[in-house]
């Protein structure tokens, strides 16, 4: 047991060093002349409160107003979401609302809600985000510039996550960015982990290639990964993850832990998926590999408690190290400031729950939004 437990620590320290890596030697790309028409798209329900910052920032872009639209998407909202979309409509003609009454049966609400918004767009080439985000002014620029190669088919970004509480908010965007650490390092070494729709553009053509969301448009969630692995395992398509400032959207964090615990139960709804469909042996190993190193931190963190032991806190600072490695790089790039104390915490209580969400989470019915 003691000699398997070792593997699979050093395995995982091998495999981030490796993540480590694609981020690392990733060179920052210079914002180009590059200037394509795109479309933003948004789906929203119930989103009053949210709505009017998102509109701000993404109408107050370092990009010619002409050069995108921006396709808000009213799912069935029951609030004043619609008005305060034509509230800006009023002053930016770029902007489209779209009313939705219905679902059909075997869709996933949001992702008929996007459905609407890909199929009404003007461009090939989408940018998508939630209600409840925040881009940087030149977030719409870092993101197209990327389709000047025509062989581009989908591009990540990063999304932290803040609290209007200063502590809660830095345990938050640190736990967040270590997530998309992670990510960020897969995609550059080609292992196409996951990303999210908080921050994510793809082109209409490669979305209509893959047929879209069908075959997985009854799944909750999934509007972002799903469709990365559907674009990573059947077309040839590049997919990028850019690593830069510029490239940032501020996503809001939950307001209470009932509420984050619902958000991740969602997102590890389609656990199974991954290894019910086309995903590659690599992604399929590397995720019980994630599974098995946080069951050994936790048995480790044990053992150490019940009879202090050199191997147990081997194995605990060995993960420790690594994750400590592809989060401050990945901060690095970003320049976003690297939290002791957050990092300390999120390495104690991460492992336990990363293996309740997902032991739960593909078995649970969780809803996008009422």
């Amino acid at each position: 047991m003691i000699i398997f437990a070792i593997i699979v620590l050093k395995t995982y320290l091998l495999t981030i060093l490796k993540l480590c890596s694609g981020i690392y030697y990733d060179k920052k790309k210079e914002l180009k002349t590059y200037n394509p028409f795109v479309s933003v798209i948004i789906a929203a329900r119930n989103e009053e409160l949210s709505l009017p910052k998102l509109l701000k920032a993404l109408t107050s872009q370092n990009y010619r107003i002409d050069n995108y639209e921006i396709i808000v998407v009213n799912d069935r909202s029951t609030d004043k979401t619609a008005e305060v979309v034509n509230d800006f409509k009023k002053d930016f003609n770029n902007i489209k609302l779209i009313n939705i009454d219905s679902t059909p049966i075997g869709w996933s609400n949001k992702k008929w809600a996007l459905n609407q918004a890909i199929n009404k767009s003007k461009s090939d080439i989408l940018l998508q985000t939630d209600a409840d985000c925040i881009p940087g002014k030149d977030w719409i620029k870092s993101m197209a510039d990327y389709f000047e190669d025509t062989k581009v088919g989908l591009v990540c970004g990063p999304t932290p996550l803040v609290h209007k509480d200063l502590f809660l908010s830095s345990l938050f965007e640190m736990e967040s960015l270590i997530q998309e650490s992670v990510n960020a390092g897969a995609i550059k070494n080609k292992l196409y982990l996951s990303c999210t729709g908080r921050n994510l553009a793809f082109t209409k053509n490669v979305f209509k290639k893959v047929n879209g969301y069908i075959g997985n448009e009854h799944i909750k969630s999934g509007d972002d990964d799903l469709l990365l692995q559907k674009i990573a395992t059947k077309t040839d398509s590049k997919i990028e993850y850019v690593l830069c400032p510029e490239s940032i959207v501020v996503s809001e964090a939950p307001s209470n832990f009932h509420n984050f615990l619902k958000q991740r139960l969602r997102y590890a709804s389609k656990g199974l998926y991954y290894f019910q469909s086309s995903t590659t042996f690599e992604l399929k190993f590397f995720l019980i590999l994630l599974f098995l190193t946080n069951m050994i931190f936790i048995i480790s963190t044990f053992s150490l408690l019940a009879n202090f032991k050199l191997i147990p806190l081997y194995l605990i600072l060995i993960k420790a190290f690594a994750d400590f490695l592809i989060s401050s790089i990945f901060l690095g790039k970003l320049k976003k400031n690297w939290s002791l104390l957050a990092y300390t915490i999120l390495t104690i209580l991460h492992p336990y729950y990363v293996l309740l969400i997902g032991l739960t989470g593909p078995f649970l019915k969780i809803n996008w939004k009422k």
